[in-house]
This record gives C-alpha cells, structure tokens and sequence, in this order.
C-alpha cells in the first residue's frame, strides 16, 4: 500500500501567473517543483524520525520515494511505502539497554518514550546482525526479532501530513519564483 501527499493552493493569482509561466518556461516550473519537493522529502524523513523517536533515517528513506516533476508533467509525489518486512526495527529506535548481554534485562527492553516490550533482549546472530528479540515460547525456542510501525503509517498521521501541507504552501512559489529568475536572468 502506498500513501501520497497531494498539496493544492487556491490563490487565484499564484494560479494564473503559474500556467502562463509553465506554458514559456516548463524546465524551470519542473526545476521549482522538485526543489520544494526534495526539501518536503527532506522534511518527512526528520517528522517521522521524530515521532516515533528512530536513530537511523536508513529504513525511512527506504521506504520514502520522491517521483520529480517534468516538462510534460509538472506534478511531484511524495510517496510511502509499506510492507510487513519493512516496518522499522526496534533497535533503531533507541532502545535502553543499548548493548548485548549474556542475561535478558530484567523485565525488558524498553524503546521510544518509555514503552517495555517483556520478555525481549538485545542479540547478536552469527550473521552479525543486531536485533531486539523475543523468545515464542519459554525455553530454547526460536526466536523474532521485533519491528515497530512501518513508515507508511506514521506518513499518514495528521500531525505529520498537515506539517508539510504547510511546509510547501509557502516553499512551492518561493522555489519556482527562484527558477524562473535563474531561466529569465
């Protein structure tokens, strides 16, 4: 499933002076739009970062695509992926305790804002790959690693969409005003 932001102004003025300018100088629109959108994308990395208290921006970008306006089409989306093996991975939200013990921490590992998920510890495989873990049963049985929410649904919380709703209002003009200064010297 994949989650887009779609960003619509109603000046009426912007409007007009916009499609007269994309008509003379459609490079330049396209140049103006991906600009605002580079910074959109730059912006929901950090706000997703943020909400949900991630160290690594590695798994958001991965799941975040920025498809660029062009001549032909001068329309940018911001889009967010999601899957079940790409939800983010507990330990790269700062999970406490940090480092790998022999003994499971007492009551759990704890991440984010206080959050504790009994019964869960931090190991390394033989492949090296670091991991917050929890046994299925109670002894000697395989074990899972654990994920938090994928980046798709934190794309969507309000807080976060309406934060760069208006992050652009103001970005777009200014970045395609600047294009066209660039084109018409």
């Amino acid at each position: 499933m994949a989650e887009f932001i779609k960003v619509s102004t109603d000046h009426a003025a912007f409007a007009r002076k916009l499609e007269q300018s994309l008509k003379r100088y459609p490079r330049a629109a396209a140049a103006g739009i991906n600009k605002a959108a580079q910074g959109a994308f730059t912006l929901s990395v950090r706000e997703i970062q943020a909400d949900i208290g991630a160290g690594a921006q590695k798994t958001i970008r991965r799941n975040l695509s920025l498809q660029k306006a062009t001549a032909a089409k001068p329309e940018a989306r911001l889009i967010a992926f999601s899957s079940k093996q790409d939800r983010i991975p507990i330990y790269e939200m700062n999970p406490r305790p940090r480092s790998i013990t022999k003994r499971r921490p007492a009551g759990g590992v704890r991440y984010g804002k206080g959050i504790l998920i009994p019964g869960s510890f931090i190991a390394a495989l033989k492949s090296g790959h670091v991991g917050v873990f929890k046994r299925l049963a109670q002894k000697r049985t395989p074990i899972v690693e654990l994920k938090g929410p994928s980046v798709a649904l934190v794309f969507t919380r309000k807080k976060i969409q309406e934060r760069i709703a208006e992050y652009l209002k103001t970005r777009v003009p200014e970045e395609i005003a600047r294009a066209f200064r660039f084109v018409t010297g």
